[in-house]
């Protein structure tokens, strides 16, 4: 585990010297439980210090409890996947409206050039690669009435992973045939989500991009997990507030928050 952490500590550190606009703060950590739960502790320190909290990104090699939406289990084993938290803070929490968009888009683009076809976003954070879920993104917004609000942008993509190490609809990099490294597709994430964070509150453009790389196309037929309750419809549209559109027997529904699951 040493070596191969001092290895992958190696190479990101160089990466992160190269042209591009990156995290002002990087921890990078050989294995933790979940790497949203300790940005939450440090933004949560920061904050009982009162003290301003620089740009943050966590990189962690293991995480022995990567969790999903819902509390799904994350499967994150040493050196077979990008593990990472983005920790953003705004002034206005209302920007964040458009952040789920965007790091959808910015992830999937910055996939694209490993994938044998184009990299799909399945509403509303799923990753897929020719239909496979491929990666996962877990937002937990910090919003505060008064002074700035803090959104920890969680994000996983399968590197590494072999067929039994994964759920039957997933995959994985290496199941595609790419033969690219850790710690390159790492930072090409990084770069990728950096671009599109420039966005930050443009919901026309986000709503935009997120649609032309959306999984479903109109006719498709879709069910959604919305808490407790499970809801059916025909895709129509995702909105110019990235809702889900679906005709449920001609009634429209909106959906702001679920998870597809067929």
């Amino acid at each position: 585990m040493t070596s191969s952490f001092d290895r992958y500590v190696s190479e990101i550190g160089r990466l992160r010297l190269r042209p591009g606009r990156a995290p002002e703060n990087l921890v990078v950590l050989p294995v933790v439980d979940s790497t949203n739960r300790i940005a939450r502790a440090i933004v949560q320190e920061y904050e009982t210090e009162e003290q301003p909290l620089p740009p943050l990104l966590i990189l962690a090699l293991e995480q022995s409890g990567g969790r999903g939406r819902q509390g799904k289990s994350w499967s994150s084993p040493a050196g077979k996947g990008v593990y990472a938290t983005r920790v953003l803070t705004v002034p206005d929490p209302a920007v964040l409206q458009t952040l789920p968009l965007l790091v959808g888009v910015g992830l999937s683009r910055a996939l694209d050039p490993f994938l044998p076809s184009s990299c799909r976003l399945k509403w509303p954070n799923d990753l897929l690669a020719e239909g496979r879920k491929i990666g996962g993104i877990l937002i937990e917004a910090m919003v505060h009435t008064e002074g700035e609000s803090r959104a920890l942008i969680g994000f996983g993509v399968n590197v590494g992973h072999e067929r039994e190490e994964l759920p039957e609809t997933g995959t994985s990099l290496h199941l595609m045939g790419s033969g690219s490294s850790l710690e390159e597709l790492t930072w090409k994430l990084v770069e990728g989500l950096e671009r599109e964070l420039e966005h930050l509150g443009d919901l026309a453009y986000a709503a935009e991009a997120y649609r032309e790389l959306s999984a479903h196309r109109s006719g498709d037929r879709i069910s959604c997990r919305v808490g407790d309750s499970t809801v059916e419809g025909t895709f129509v549209a995702i909105d110019d507030l990235g809702r889900l559109v679906l005709d449920n027997g001609g009634e429209e529904l909106r959906l702001s928050s679920g998870e597809v699951i067929g």
